[in-house]
């Protein structure tokens, strides 16, 4: 039987790759809209103090870092290992790219996009290691007692390596 926070976790998950799919797959840039928009809030950031370092290539990484945070999360959740979550996320931009180099003449496959997104991943799948290892010594006797009911075996090993520490 699947725990309630289990079926919510998978709905978010699900939403998230649809939404990715939409984005990388989407026939035109999907900023193409924004573009200008973007430079212009951009150039009065600039005006108002931000360093003119900080262009639209930045933000550009920047969002392809952000839109595979999650995916380093749910892929490293999936798998339990930082690096295998982290190599999900590059072989998925790699997937991604090479597509939008064969199949979407509009779209531009680039190597930038799949260092972002690899890092992305990266960041994503710490962030989940991280979390593990701070509720790690959250476990109590009781709590014991029920995850080892109730939960999967990696989730036993996991309990069982705190209670010999």
């Amino acid at each position: 039987m699947i725990k309630p926070h289990h079926r919510t976790a998978i709905l978010l998950a699900a939403a998230y790759l649809i939404a990715v799919m939409a984005i990388v797959f989407w026939p035109t840039p999907v900023d193409r809209p924004a573009a200008g928009s973007l430079k212009s809030t951009l150039e009065w950031l600039h005006l108002h103090g931000l360093p003119k370092a900080i262009g639209y290539n930045q933000v550009e990484f920047s969002a392809n870092v952000a839109m595979f945070v999650p995916m380093g999360i749910i892929a490293a959740a999936y798998f339990k290992k930082m690096l295998l979550g982290t190599l999900t996320g590059a072989l998925v931009s790699c997937l991604i790219e090479l597509s939008q180099a064969l199949f979407l003449p509009d779209r531009f496959a680039s190597g930038l996009d799949i260092v972002a997104n690899t890092l992305g991943a990266a960041i994503g799948a710490a962030a989940y290691c991280l979390f593990l290892t701070s509720i790690k010594g959250r476990i109590t006797p009781g709590t014991l007692q029920r995850e080892l009911a109730t939960n999967t075996e990696f989730d036993r090993q996991f309990i069982h390596q705190d209670t010999r520490q």
